[in-house]
């Protein structure tokens, strides 16, 4: 059978897909290719305007950034959005960056993220995602890391009918860090897949993966991790954990965590489960006067809890929450 999967797309192996069936959810879509417009804040200064369609930020050496700098895309009905970010951060420098994606309609947008942090570099990277139940998203991410440099990454995925969050990370030199997590929360018939893989490339690099998928009524929900540690990257340490609730018993979880590992002196585990809410915390909160939707409800929000503690910024941490109780409601 051919393969019809899109040109535009990064990654088409098969295999790779194999939970995700793109083609299906494009096919649903009538849409043309449409300029993207970034709407941004923070830091106009550090644009670079040599990429047609896209974002380039550089940031020179040492730079200590006080507030986060804010990029957000729109989509609109029958739009198809293929654009990139690239962010360059030099030696040294530290900053924050919210991602926002919102719309309204059936669009589809291909979006690609190069990240690259030199020594000693440090970069927290927060996705939003506020799409419209109809859109098709797939966003590419790729990473890659100096030696001692540090990328922390929180991605909460609210909507789409269709959505792929990819993630490439690369730690090419020794002693970097790199911290990704995640939320996905769906509904209805809504397919969200995350894919993540980390290349331990350097020794004494550390990683660490931790996602989180609650699913309603019809919804499904894919999770593919990988720790691939490379022959000369001894002393690696990789981390990796998926968490899933089933809100109903038509909502599906696939999961495929994966350690591939070619070093002798390391230190890599992965773990996943996937079921109902636990009815012994249930049965304490209403022994102790909580109705069943109380109960339920705060045993989800400890749930969400756990990935948006990951976020250092209170200023952050409150906008995604916000955002996640209104998705809980």
């Amino acid at each position: 059978m051919q393969n019809l999967l899109p040109k535009s797309l990064p990654d088409l192996d098969k295999e790779h897909w194999k939970y995700s069936n793109v083609n299906a959810a494009l096919k649903k879509l009538d849409v043309a290719l449409s300029q993207p417009v970034w709407e941004m804040t923070g830091a106009f200064e550090f644009l670079h305007p040599d990429i047609e369609n896209g974002v380039h930020l550089s940031i020179p050496k040492n730079k200590q950034f006080m507030r986060p700098i804010e990029l957000k895309l729109t989509g609109g009905e029958g739009q198809h959005l293929d654009t990139k970010i690239v962010i360059d951060v030099a030696e040294g420098a530290s900053l924050k960056i919210i991602e926002r994606q919102t719309g309204c309609g059936a669009y589809w947008k291909n979006i690609k993220v190069d990240i690259n942090l030199a020594a000693n570099a440090q970069l927290e990277y927060y996705r939003l995602c506020e799409e419209d139940p109809f859109c098709v998203v797939t966003e590419f991410l790729t990473a890659n890391l100096a030696r001692d440099a540090r990328f922390n990454a929180v991605v909460v995925n609210g909507c789409s009918g269709f959505g792929r969050n990819e993630f490439k990370v690369h730690l090419n030199g020794a002693g970097a860090y790199a911290d990704l997590s995640g939320l996905a929360l769906l509904r209805g018939k809504q397919h969200g897949d995350t894919t993540i893989c980390v290349d331990h490339i350097a020794p004494h690099c550390k990683s660490s993966q931790f996602f989180k998928t609650i699913l309603q009524e019809s919804a499904r929900g894919v999770f593919q991790g990988k720790i691939h540690v490379y022959k000369d990257a001894q002393k690696s340490d990789g981390y990796q954990l998926s968490n899933n609730l089933l809100l109903s018993p038509l909502a599906e979880m696939d999961v495929k965590p994966e350690l591939e590992i070619y070093a002798d002196d390391v230190k890599c585990s992965h773990g996943t489960t996937t079921g109902e809410l636990d009815e012994t915390p249930m049965f304490y909160l209403r022994s102790r006067g909580l109705n069943e939707q109380d109960a339920r409800k705060l045993l989800i929000e400890a749930f969400v809890g756990e990935v948006l503690d990951k976020m250092t910024d209170e200023t952050i941490r409150a906008l995604f929450d916000e955002r996640v109780q209104l998705w809980l409601k």
